[in-house]
């Protein structure tokens, strides 16, 4: 049963689709059951290297609570001043803050391990964490890179860039330091097995080095979507690394989570706390001065009613004074401290106690810029385009701010102006009081104005203070990364086995298939009831190393004689019985044994006592007498031309009943003495005379001889050459079948291999055939 598979729709002519063959294919693998065999064993001895020499990986894991951005609302209001460090937080900005360079470089700088420590071994190299055989520490300059070394002796050791090298390198002792370009090394003992002779491998890791490497190490999961809970994960080779990676890395982000809430607040603090230091010695000069006043002039007054409330109205008037001033002072305090280098923060005008929405939205916006160029000129070179971009918008952010905050001033400033004219004409009512009372009330309200203002900062700072002392972390630790959250995660050989066992299989069986389908001959009966609907008449097994093309004329009884003896038994089939029987042998191609089939089936039908004619009708290149041991003096082409008699051209062989008319010279134009009437004339000749005419022609895809010997012949044997003849030959005699313009055709399968046969041809055929063929105007073919 055929399988089979349309790849595309060939031409009208032939419309067979590509087909497989089970059976075809199961000999193909079995034909090439070598490539499995391979395929196989080095699958297995990838598979053991793998197992065997990969260092195993371990998975640790850690999990951590992160307050998003609703959990933490609400927190501001609870105590004064917590707006200063409730920052809204989002998980998804969280992860990212996570991983951002700027926080595994703390964490690298935390660990504080810039050397990893190597044993070299037989089989594998394995890290020696945390406790080393040997310590290397930079005492001058900056160095990077591996190195190799070993203790060839108590109190040396050697160094090289390359294991190979360390023989060759120079012995240093351990007083000595190891210089390098730009760094020297100092080395220690820690343990006596350093003596044994193994090497051992250090890499230094700069900070930087090892942020970058944790970057893209770190896992991140979210436990669940609802829940802010993080799953941090670190796999490699050491398992007490992973959990010294995570336990740091959580510890750190929470750390730097509360020093980023609390900047404000001690930003906040610093302002209140110079503030307070300027108005405390002004308000320590009035104090003294009022206390002075009333020690030389206290006595009781009586004040009217009117000069009271024109003094009431002068201290509400001065009360909004400070309120502007405390305006005035915050905005150029900002104006300074936007101008500096390393500015970060700055509090809300909210904490002085009045509201500028633009100015807090500025400076946030302006903190956001800064934080992003930290992290650019940290990733990328500080020429590099990306942080260019970064401090030019940290610049305009910047000016943006100034210029805000300086058109703020000179607002507060003109309102500041405005109101001592109007204290000033509030005043002027106050001047009928007497001197000595008019002095008195102003030293009491400069006193009062002063206290005010120091009470109030003294408040702010307070609730700073608190705010700062209140703050909460971010984070909180759920689980530690230990040793009992560590699993194995490879290799594991179960899966490496079964993988490279796939692979090992796979691969020569896709080859295999490949070659199945690449493959363009004819390689089995099957592809020939594919491609044609011409009869197959039979088959013929391949044998080698023959000295003649005469196989089955001293052997009648073997199983070649009988394979032609079946093919003239079908041909009787195909052909009314008639006094003489014509029989044309062609093929597509030279070398399909075209020639060998005529000799041996003209042979078989002299040997059933038939008086039978083998005729050379290859005027091109004449050949066939060679296998009789005759000459080729005179033959068909004499004949044509008229220079030879039928009696001079006929040569009896050794096979009784058997003669031969060969080709005869090589005449200029064989396609024109076949179609000649001379031809004709001689095949009726031929009839008269003998019982069977078997015709070998030349290839009917080379030349157009064999259809013109066709109008002769009561049948046709086209021959096909087993694992030779391509299958796009058949497009030829296919659309001749078809078209009648050869009809009673039969094909013969020659020189079947029973060791390279595939399907049907390898489970039967007939004789130990021989494949006999030659090169068309070239050498003969064996």
């Amino acid at each position: 049963m055929l399988l089979r598979i349309d790849f595309m729709a060939l031409n009208k002519n032939n419309t067979s689709p590509f087909q497989i063959e089970p059976k075809i294919l199961l000999a193909y693998f079995l034909r090439y059951w070598y490539l499995l065999l391979i395929g196989m064993a080095g699958a297995l001895s990838y598979a053991y290297y793998q197992v065997r020499y990969t260092p195993a990986t371990y998975s640790a894991t850690a999990r951590m609570l992160v307050k998003d951005e609703y959990s933490s609302w609400g927190q501001e209001y609870f105590l004064p001043g917590m707006e200063l460090v409730s920052g809204r937080n989002r998980l998804v900005n969280e992860v990212g803050i996570i991983r951002s360079f700027p926080l595994m470089e703390k964490v690298a700088k935390r660990l504080d391990r810039p050397i990893n420590y190597y044993k070299i071994g037989n089989i594998k190299t394995t890290e020696m964490y945390p406790g080393t055989d040997f310590q290397v520490e930079v005492i001058e300059g900056k160095a990077n890179g591996a190195y190799y070394i070993d203790f060839p002796k108590e109190g040396r050791y050697r160094i090289a860039t390359s294991q190979e090298d360390l023989a060759e390198a120079k012995e240093n002792a351990l007083s000595s330091p190891y210089a390098l370009e730009e760094a020297a090394l100092k080395i220690s003992i820690r343990s006596s097995s350093v003596y044994t002779g193994e090497a051992y491998l250090f890499q230094l890791m700069p900070a930087d080095a090892l942020a970058r490497n944790l970057q893209g190490s770190i896992g991140i999961d979210v436990e669940n979507q609802e829940s802010s809970i993080l799953i941090l994960s670190h796999s490699g080779a050491t398992p007490a690394k992973s959990i010294d990676y995570l336990n740091t890395l959580m510890e750190t982000y929470i750390a730097w989570g509360v020093e980023q809430n609390n900047t404000i607040a001690i930003n906040t603090i610093q302002f209140v706390d110079e503030q307070l230091r300027e108005i405390a010695d002004s308000l320590v000069v009035t104090e003294f001065r009022l206390e002075q006043f009333q020690k030389r002039n206290f006595k009781e007054r009586i004040f009217v009613e009117e000069d009271v409330n024109n003094l009431a109205r002068v201290f509400e008037l001065e009360e909004l004074q400070t309120q502007r001033a405390v305006q005035r002072e915050y905005y150029a305090a900002l104006m300074k401290t936007v101008q500096q280098k390393d500015f970060t923060a700055f509090p809300s005008a909210a904490v002085f106690g009045f509201q500028d929405p633009n100015i807090d939205r500025m400076i946030l916006t302006l903190m956001e810029a800064i934080a992003e160029e930290k992290e650019m000129a940290l990733q990328f070179k500080s020429n590099s385009l990306l942080a260019e971009r970064a401090s030019e918008e940290v610049e305009e952010r910047k000016k943006d701010l100034y210029e805000a905050a300086q058109s703020n001033l000179q607002q507060v400033a003109s309102l500041i102006d405005s109101l001592k004219k109007v204290i000033q004409r509030e005043e002027e009512k106050v001047l009928k009081i007497p001197k000595e009372q008019r002095e008195f009330f102003k030293l009491q309200r400069e006193n009062k104005l002063l206290g005010d203002l120091y009470t109030f900062l003294l408040n702010k700072r307070s609730e700073a203070s608190i705010a700062k002392a209140s703050n909460v972390e971010k984070a909180q630790i759920l689980d530690y990364a230990n040793p009992y959250n560590v699993r194995f995660i490879g290799p594991k050989a179960a899966n490496i086995y079964g993988f490279s066992i796939f692979l090992g299989i796979g691969l020569p069986a896709a080859l295999i298939l490949l070659l199945y389908v690449l493959n363009t001959k004819i390689v089995d009966q099957s592809d020939l009831e594919g491609l044609t609907t011409i009869p197959i008449l039979g088959s013929i097994f391949h044998k080698k190393n023959l000295e003649n093309n005469i196989i089955v004329a001293d052997s009648l009884k073997s199983v070649m004689a009988e394979a032609f003896r079946s093919i003239r038994t079908k041909l009787n089939f195909m052909v009314p019985e008639k006094a003489c029987t014509k029989i044309l042998v062609t093929s597509s191609v030279s070398g399909e044994g075209k020639t060998f089939t005529s000799i041996n089936l003209s042979a078989m039908y002299a040997a059933s006592g038939k008086k039978t004619v083998l005729v050379g009708a290859d005027l091109r290149k004449p050949k066939i007498f060679q296998d009789f041991g005759l000459k080729n003096e005179f033959g068909l082409s004499n004949l044509l031309i008229g220079k030879s008699s039928l009696a001079e051209a006929t040569q009896a062989t050794q096979i009784a009943h058997l003669d031969l008319i060969s080709s005869g010279p090589i005449p200029p134009n064989p396609a024109e003495l076949i179609e000649s009437e001379q031809m004709k004339a001689l095949m009726q000749k031929l009839e008269s005379t003998y019982e069977v005419i078997i015709i070998d022609s030349p290839p009917l895809g080379l030349v157009t001889d064999a259809l013109l010997l066709n109008q002769y012949a009561d049948a046709a044997l086209y021959i096909v050459r087993h694992n030779y003849t391509q299958k796009a030959y058949l497009k030829n005699i296919n659309e001749l079948y078809e078209e009648k313009a050869i009809t009673n055709l039969g094909i013969v399968v020659n020189a079947v291999n029973p060791k390279g046969s595939m399907g049907k041809y390898g489970s039967y055929g007939y004789g130990y055939g021989y494949g006999y063929g030659y090169g068309y105007y070239s050498e003969d073919k064996n």
